[in-house]
């Protein structure tokens, strides 16, 4: 009864969370055939990524986890976090974010260990970056910390973030990837925020002036084939101004898709 409530649950999860847990589970079962070997195989070892070369180690890091919990809890999130964000994302964007904020969070963590022979495994740091992209996505959702403290989902990502500050400079020797948490926070951020900052710019750039023009000469344009429309009926308007409309159309909901 349990596994088919379980096996519900996973298919009803959109196709690339769901299969993105397939392949944290086939990095767990490698893990348990091979052992601790596979760690600095898949693993990601900063000073053989940085001095040896070996690049797929950014990516295989994230399906490789030290331990039974280590590899539930980080399914578990991907899981809650997973079924609300792919979908507003869509299937590729979300891949691409997963992915960008876990090579992210571990490129991050080797520019602050260049010298380390230590393995880091896990995929916390893109789990982190799914934190921020919920909080960016739902900023007001009410979610339970810890399972007892009502926040909102903003105010959980502040309480993370400091936390795993706080971690990083207490010098501790827990075994946890503070670095890479972050990490993958601040790429996720990141993300979201620096194509906004960009059009921004570009919106104060001069050329800026020109673009604001030419979008004017085109919704006048529009506003002239609609009047003549209103006024003398659709059949009165020309081929080129039908096709001008449908172009227009077109392009409005592609901004509207973004």
């Amino acid at each position: 009864m349990l596994m088919k409530l379980i096996l519900s649950y996973f298919f009803d999860l959109p196709p690339v969370t769901r299969r993105l847990i397939i392949l944290m589970f086939a990095g767990y079962a490698l893990k348990l055939a091979l052992g601790n070997t596979i760690n600095y195989v898949l693993g990601l070892v900063p000073y053989e990524f940085a001095h040896d070369y070996r690049l797929w180690q950014a990516v295989t890091y994230m399906f490789v986890h030290g331990g039974f919990w280590h590899f539930l809890i980080n399914v578990f999130m991907l899981w809650m976090f997973g079924r609300f964000i792919e979908p507003v994302l869509g299937k590729k964007t979300f891949l691409l974010y997963f992915l960008l904020t876990g090579i992210g969070a571990g490129l991050i963590t080797t520019v602050f260990s260049l010298n380390s022979a230590r393995p880091v495994v896990g995929a916390s740091g893109a789990i982190y970056g799914l934190l921020i992209a919920f909080a960016m996505l739902y900023p007001d959702q009410k979610v339970y910390l810890y399972f007892l403290f009502p926040v909102t989902s903003r105010q959980m990502v502040l309480i993370a973030a400091a936390l795993e500050l706080a971690a990083s400079f207490s010098g501790s020797n827990s075994g946890v990837a503070n670095t890479a948490h972050l990490g993958g926070m601040a790429v996720g951020y990141a993300y979201f925020k620096l194509p906004r900052e960009i059009r921004r710019y570009w919106r104060r750039c001069p050329d800026a002036a020109s673009v604001q023009f030419h979008r004017g000469k085109l919704e006048a344009e529009v506003d002239r084939i609609l009047e003549k429309i209103s006024r003398e009926g659709e059949s009165s308007i020309s081929g080129r101004e039908r096709a001008f409309l449908e172009k227009y159309s077109r392009k409005q909901i592609k901004k509207q898709e973004r």
